[in-house]
């Protein structure tokens, strides 16, 4: 159980790394080509170069050799080389020391691989090595460097460097004997130009990074993530300001809000209070029409002795041949509504019975009432001059 939690863990790290190594490679490539960082040796390393059986040791100087002097490999012994090859390190100030090769002992190609390959792309080209170039793995030291990505015909073009380790492990065997550490293998006309150069030292020989290195990187990255927190809150924080400046102005704004409601509602109570003795008026029928729609509901053989109004509220006293159909008539009408008899029916000579009937009174639309009075008014024929109305 443990060993597949084991290898289930491996797996989702390698899945891990192939995936932050696709997101280098995408990032990278966004990056202009004269931004890129270029991958060069460091300026203060002075490198050593076999040269007619002597170890050359030089500097670079802006884009120019210097000699700073030779051990002659041929004369003395193991002891008298590693003394003299210090005695130049002394006189160059102790700095590191890299390899340097001279371009005829180096083979460099342009290989064009599937885009896929990018992924591992040492391990690809190591199983090519042997169909691309006369060495295998075994025999050779290589390194390349990606000249671009052909993403339309899904091909990526790559430069190898190859060299023999014979020539190689010859100049490491004699710096390792006295003590020194290489930086890098690197071939002399890519390092006397400006470009990136490849670096045939294999990974295992080379020196580990510093952490300086990383904590730089880490510097870096926490300054972008401030700034990137500072583009998000600049302008919040303007906004902030413009809110705070705007207060006072809303305030106001809000005062005067209050005040011009306030006389909003006064102004509608006013105008309610003006209006209420007309509205009340106008919401009851005019006197007269109720007495005109009692006389026109009133069958012929019905006398009324007494009618009162109060308020909303009629009522009327009198003698009528045909009680039975008195409520039936009241509620047809338009102007009255739930008729009913305050008291019971008294018999009276002649047959007649007396009644005493209430009934009460609708309430009218103010406007429809307006715009009725309004309409008899234009609808009213003027008199004819030299006659009088009829008389009721």
């Amino acid at each position: 159980m443990t060993s597949s939690r084991r290898r289930q863990r491996k797996s989702r790290s390698a899945v891990l790394v192939r995936f932050l190594r696709w997101w280098g490679r995408e990032l990278a490539a966004l990056v202009p080509p004269a931004l890129r960082p270029k991958n060069r040796p460091s300026p203060s390393v002075l490198w050593a170069g076999m040269e007619q059986g002597a170890l050359v040791l030089w500097r670079l100087a802006g884009q120019k050799r210097s000699e700073i002097g030779r051990v002659n490999l041929a004369a003395g012994d193991a002891a008298a080389h590693k003394i003299a090859f210090d005695a130049l390190l002394n006189k160059a100030g102790g700095r590191s020391v890299g390899v340097c090769l001279p371009a005829t002992q180096v083979l460099r190609k342009q290989v064009i691989l599937p885009l896929a390959a990018a992924e591992n792309l040492t391990q690809v080209l190591g199983f090519e090595l042997g169909r691309q170039t006369p060495y295998t793995a075994d025999q050779a030291y290589y390194d390349q460097r990606v000249l671009r990505e052909d993403r339309s015909n899904n091909r990526l073009h790559v430069l190898l460097g190859v060299a023999p380790k014979t020539v190689i492990d010859e100049i490491l065997s004699y710096l390792t004997a006295w003590g020194v550490t290489p930086q890098a293998v690197v071939v002399s006309d890519e390092l006397e130009s400006s470009g990136s150069c490849l670096n045939l030292l294999p990974a295992r020989l080379r020196p580990k990074p510093s952490h300086a290195g990383y904590w730089l990187y880490g510097a870096m990255a926490g300054v972008t993530l401030v700034l990137f927190a500072a583009l998000l809150v600049a302008p919040l924080w303007k906004k902030r300001e413009v809110v705070i400046a705007l207060q006072p102005v809303l305030a106001q704004a809000q005062q005067q809000a209050d005040a011009v409601d306030a006389l909003k509602r006064e102004q509608e109570r006013l105008v309610a209070e003006y209006n209420f003795p007309t509205e009340h008026k106008l919401a009851m029928p005019a006197k007269v029409a109720l007495l005109e729609e009692v006389t026109r509901i009133l069958p012929d053989n019905t006398w009324l002795q007494q009618l009162e109004i109060h308020g909303a509220d009629i009522t009327m006293q009198g003698n009528t041949g045909s009680s039975a159909s008195l409520i039936g008539l009241f509620e047809q009408s338009t102007l009255l509504e739930n008729a009913n008899f305050k008291s019971p029916l008294v018999k009276v000579l002649g047959g007649e019975e007396r009644f005493q009937l209430a009934a009460g009174i609708k309430a009218m639309d103010p406007v429809g009432s307006l715009a009725t009075l309004r309409g008899l008014h234009q609808n009213k024929p003027p008199a004819k001059a030299g006659k009088q109305p009829a008389k009721p």
